[in-house]
């Protein structure tokens, strides 16, 4: 691979590199120049700001707004010669490019005394698995928009480069050090984003005194590429070869989510559709590598299973202080190889030797009382009459010691084996009770305080007449939940505790009579749940008219999926949404899959296996995505779970 700084040296003016250890007068007079802004550029730049702050589409337009709000504070406060925007070629990065820079050129119009405007200045840190496609896009986007690149050469550590600018910030002509504010994309799901707020200062930890501006910190992986798709910002090829989070060459993968089923090109590679085509966002880093522990005694990386016998063509990098890239940059002590990623996504990174037809049913059973023989699990046996009389499988039930560790690779391991896992036991406010955690862990998962649960919690304490509505800190730590966690309330009965549910995961209380009622109500919502196909909705930004004739030939292939269509009126940006969804069985016409209105054993061997129906769905979708007009997709709405919505 040709080294990615020698391409970046004679690229452009407006792309400079540094080393970290350059003498202080080299650097002070290399950081003082800002050039003039090309006048094109800078009209450009308003325009897209104008454009951003009048957009009208429900979905995002209160989000640029607050973004847009976030970076005019920025630029009055630190002003345009100390606002640093990080990129790296990323989704998250390209999503704060653009609106920086559109803030940049409003700063300059609403205080035309500080005319003529500099160019927008961008950081970056180039390293040796960085690829070419990335490297590519930096060199288009800063050449095209007329950016000041600010390279650090391979080598320079986070706290090097960042220490270098911050101590070298001085206006030409003034000998007083200015502060810095550098524009990140972080979000709420980044696993460093914990405590942030749109203003946050760098931490004390070897980082030098600045402020991190994160715009799009309410950002959802829906809101990034509705964006980037409504407005057009160029973005990395990658990106449409099915990678959905980008690190380093040696540790990402295309999406296993995104995978077309039967689908290969040359060499036996896997198609793969776009990251905007992702329905569930929890499987945002799916692709990424998982590092196993110093206490699993191995540093071979994990490898998502569904591609671990691929040979891919290439793989996918980059590296900038954004999104959850800049936990590196906050530990500085910790290589980038090193940084964990998300485990693949367990509903595509398995596959099915069984001819069972039904979906499979794990039970772990948590606790050091059973083991001892102080207490006599009769849970299994409530979860396996419960599950089988609603025709549910269980397949496979593990017992295991109240330890994290052992919990957390139990999980993991059965993730990999069935389609849904329930625990039972562990949960509480005890120092021994440690399934929710383990739960976040094995999900790479933050543990954060649950608004929802929270509310739940003072409800109850004032149905008990307790006026105080101060949680207890027991309380806290009942509402402190993974952060990808949802209360299933599983009866119409309000009154009644919801069950806690983490992607595929279900969390049961132990205390035996608590969990037969539970499992009683889950194994009900399972059996109506497990049967249905996966499905989509993907939102458009063209007219339905427009895409009648392609739709109705879709429907007409496809007869075993079912297909919605349905115009927004006067949205000006989504216009359509589609939704696909697979028929139970073979013959149903125009019938939709209600078990109400249906009589399944009417349909004897007409019946399709969850596994025929998702495969149809997703069959339909990728001839659909071949026949819409271009950059007519939008985005997938997100699902919480590959089977539950």
């Amino acid at each position: 691979m040709t080294s990615s700084l020698a391409a970046t040296e004679t690229i452009t003016p407006n792309w400079r590199t540094f080393a970290a250890d350059a003498a202080d007068e080299e650097l002070e007079t290399q950081l003082s120049i800002h050039e003039v802004w090309s006048e094109s550029q800078y009209n450009e730049s308003l325009a897209l700001y104008d454009r951003l702050i009048h957009c009208e589409d429900s979905y995002v337009a209160s989000m640029i707004q607050e973004a847009l709000d976030v970076l005019s504070q920025a630029f009055r406060l630190y002003g345009p010669n100390s606002v640093v925007c990080s990129f790296n070629g990323g989704k998250d990065a390209v999503v704060i490019l653009h609106l920086a820079r559109a803030a940049h050129a409003h700063y300059y119009r609403t205080n035309p005394s500080e005319s003529p405007p500099i160019r927008p200045r961008l950081v970056y840190f180039d390293h040796d698995d960085e690829f070419p496609e990335i490297i590519s896009l930096l060199q288009s986007t800063v050449e095209t928009y007329d950016l000041d690149m600010m390279a650090f050469k391979k080598g320079t550590r986070f706290a090097e480069g960042l220490t270098a600018l911050v101590h070298h910030n001085f206006a030409a002509g003034c000998p007083q050090l200015l502060p810095m504010a550098f524009v990140l994309g972080t979000r709420f799901a980044d696993p460093n984003a914990s405590g942030q707020g749109s203003f946050a200062p760098s931490s004390m930890n070897k980082m030098p005194p600045f402020m991190r501006v994160n715009p799009i910190l309410k950002w959802t992986y829906g809101h990034v590429w509705h964006v980037i798709r409504l407005f057009k910002f160029p973005y990395c090829v990658l990106y449409d070869q099915g990678y959905t989070s980008l690190g380093t060459t040696k540790d990402t993968f295309p999406c296993p989510a995104l995978a077309v089923p039967g689908s290969s090109v040359l060499g036996g590679v896997p198609k793969y559709w776009p990251a905007y085509m992702l329905r569930d966002w929890d499987d945002e880093r799916a692709g990424r590598i998982k590092k196993k522990s110093k206490k699993e005694g191995s540093t071979n990386s994990q490898v998502p299973r569904s591609l671990s016998q691929t040979s891919l063509s290439h793989q996918s990098s980059h590296t900038d202080l954004g999104a959850s890239e800049k936990k590196e940059m906050e530990n500085e002590e910790m290589p980038p190889e090193s940084v964990q990623a998300s485990r693949a996504p367990s509903s595509f990174s398995y596959s099915f030797s069984s001819n069972n037809p039904h979906r499979s049913v794990g039970l772990l059973v948590i606790g050091d009382e059973i083991l001892k023989g102080l207490t006599t699990d009769t849970n299994t046996q409530a979860a396996a009459k419960a599950l089988w009389s609603k025709n549910v499988h269980l397949a496979k039930v593990v017992l295991v010691s109240d330890d994290q560790d052992e919990i957390v690779k139990e999980i993991q391991r059965l993730e990999d084996e069935v389609d849904v896992l329930i625990t039972s036991g562990g949960v509480g406010p005890t120092h021994d009770d440690v399934t929710i955690k383990s739960v976040a862990a094995a999900l790479d998962c933050d543990m954060v305080l649950h608004e929802e649960m929270a509310n739940l919690l003072r409800e109850k304490m004032t149905a008990e007449e307790n006026n105080s509505t101060e949680l207890t800190e027991a309380q806290k730590k009942m509402a402190t939940l993974p952060s990808n966690a949802k209360l299933r309330y599983l009866t119409e009965n309000k009154m009644e505790w919801p069950v806690l549910q983490c992607g595929k995961i279900f969390v049961l209380p132990g205390v035996p009579q608590f969990f037969e009622k539970k499992i009683q109500n889950l194994a009900a919502y399972l059996s109506s749940q497990l049967e249905r196909s996966v499905n989509y909705k993907v939102v458009l930004g063209v007219d339905e008219a427009s895409i009648v004739p392609l739709l109705n030939a879709a429907v007409k292939r496809h007869p075993d999926v079912i297909f919605g269509s349905y115009p927004f009126v006067g949205q000006p940006d989504v216009k359509t949404v589609l939704t696909l969804e697979g028929r139970i069985a073979r013959g149903l016409g125009m019938k939709r899959n209600s078990s109400i209105c249906l009589d399944l054993s009417d349909f004897g061997d007409r019946m399709f296996t969850k596994e025929r129906m998702d495969s149809n769905v997703r069959a339909a979708l990728d001839e659909l995505i071949g026949l819409l007009p271009e950059d007519s997709i939008l985005r997938v709405d997100n699902h919480d779970g590959s089977l539950f919505s």
